[in-house]
């Protein structure tokens, strides 16, 4: 059934997301404490994470579009209860995990792009505190050079 492939695709994808978040929590502490081999190693998790996370999201939007294509749904903007409706063995309790799967992939979402906000801050401001750093060291002639650097 193709409702149950589909929550299965999302809570694979909620369970990566979650992976992501903690190794982005990971990166935070990594560069907070200058553990630059920590980084790296989160660096490494994080992509394979994404790839993963890409995979789910190709699957599911294929099971979505099987399920449009299909002569169950012939409508193109289908709700939520239609797509259940049109599953002869689901039922309420499936769309309810449909719907708190949903709920909890935008909220993991939400907490993750938080975490880029901040760790884009830590960032952006170590690397002002290094221009700063040498151009004080330096002094303001070697600029042009520092600029092309950092």
């Amino acid at each position: 059934m193709k409702i149950f492939k589909l929550l299965e695709i999302m809570r694979n994808q909620l369970n990566k997301l979650q992976e992501m978040y903690e190794v982005l929590q990971i990166m935070q502490t990594a560069m907070v404490e200058s553990d630059y081999d920590n980084f790296e190693k989160a660096i490494e998790s994080q992509e394979k994470i994404l790839a993963e996370i890409r995979n789910y999201e190709k699957l599911r939007i294929d099971v979505l579009k099987e399920l449009l294509q299909s002569d169950i749904l012939p409508e193109k903007n289908v709700l939520v209860q239609k797509l259940f409706e049109a599953e002869p063995d689901a039922d309420s309790t499936l769309q309810e995990e449909y719907l708190n799967i949903r709920k909890s992939l935008v909220d993991v979402v939400g907490e993750i792009e938080n975490l880029n906000f901040q760790n884009k801050y830590l960032i952006d401001h170590s690397r002002k505190f290094i221009k700063e750093l040498v151009t004080n060291l330096y002094g303001v002639k070697n600029q042009k050079l520092l600029d092309r650097k950092v």
